[in-house]
């Protein structure tokens, strides 16, 4: 499970009710990682995930 999908998990978008697609971002001390979901009945597909190595939370 990759970081944006961890933080998902975590804040509980898998417990409502209906379907939704969502974007997770994740702007780390090193990586700038994005994901797209989509999350429905308790299952959760990762349509899309990406990053930059080179962009990160030290660079703002």
């Amino acid at each position: 499970v990759n970081e944006p999908t961890a933080a998902s998990l975590a804040y509980g978008l898998d417990k409502g009710d209906k379907e939704q697609r969502i974007a997770v971002y994740d702007l780390g001390g090193g990586t700038f990682d994005v994901s797209v979901l989509e999350l429905g009945e308790g299952v959760f597909e990762v349509k899309s995930t990406n990053g930059d190595t080179h962009l990160g939370g030290r660079q703002f």
